[in-house]
């Protein structure tokens, strides 16, 4: 009798599996994406390297006014050199389905409230701002804190470059440039 059980129950999984690969977990096609996205940012730190490394030498100052020049024409230079940059070079659209996919867990989930509290400014702005590549971060804009959790489940970050959230869009900053190197629209939900 049991033996019946066995091929009975073997009737009914097997041909549903028989000959199948198993399918792709969640984690490996996070992997594969991420690896995309970590590739593209290393171009782009490339490109800003040698673009600084053109430019003279900005020497130890306390003067505002040389670092802002510095910072301006290092984004000039970036820009001119990625000129026909577009939204999608860096969050492909394999890169943004699965950031989205994060974001809207994180904004959705059971830590929701506490992320939107950490991106809430205390004055909002009353202009809808829309950014674009190789747009200057706005300075009077306030640099809205990324939620911490949600840093966590996001790639990392070479040292020059930072995820703002900007109304309901994630952006990719160079901070050393103040350039929006690409950005993903209405990401927030």
């Amino acid at each position: 009798m049991r033996i019946m059980h066995c091929l009975l129950l073997l009737a009914f999984v097997a041909p549903g599996s028989a000959g199948q690969a198993p399918a792709p977990q969640a984690s490996d096609e996070q992997a594969r994406v991420f690896k995309i996205f970590a590739a593209r940012v290393g171009q782009y730190v490339k490109l800003q390297k040698d673009v600084e490394a053109s430019l003279p030498a900005l020497k130890p100052t306390n003067d505002v006014a040389r670092i802002s020049e510095h910072q301006h024409s290092l984004a000039r230079k970036i820009a001119q050199a990625r000129r026909g940059a577009r939204r999608g070079d860096i969050f492909t659209h394999g890169v943004t389905r699965e950031f989205r996919r994060i974001i809207r867990e994180e904004f959705l989930g059971p830590d929701a409230q506490l992320a939107r509290k950490t991106i809430r400014q205390d004055e909002p702005s009353k202009a809808t701002i829309r950014l674009h590549v190789n747009d200057v971060y706005p300075q009077d804009l306030p640099l809205t804190t990324t939620p911490p959790t949600l840093l966590s489940k996001l790639p990392q970050l070479p040292q020059d470059l930072a995820y703002r959230i900007i109304g309901r869009d994630l952006t990719l900053k160079d901070t050393k440039a103040g350039l929006i190197v690409d950005l993903i629209p209405n990401a927030i939900p």
